[in-house]
């Protein structure tokens, strides 16, 4: 939820999960996502900013290599701007 609302989108947290509120356009804003070192947060994360108007960066990158060692490779393929890690 905290990586949501950084990028500008309306969320609510629930006990059992969230609850995401769309507005029929992207986000309107990225941001600095913090992701705990969780690689799935990272990478949500990074597809979400190929909507946003804004660019989305995350904390740690490095660890998305662990998990999916092409992710870089593949998101610059569909037109990201992705740092190496």
């Amino acid at each position: 939820a905290a990586g949501l609302e950084a990028c500008c989108v309306e969320v609510e947290e629930e006990p059992e999960g969230l609850i995401v509120t769309g507005h029929g356009r992207p986000p309107r804003c990225g941001g600095v996502v913090e992701t705990h070192g969780d690689h799935r947060i990272a990478m949500a994360h990074l597809v979400l900013g190929m909507a946003s108007e804004e660019a989305v960066t995350v904390d740690e990158a490095g660890m998305i290599a662990t998990s999916f060692p092409t992710f870089a490779d593949l998101m610059r393929g569909v037109g990201a701007q992705v740092g190496e890690p």
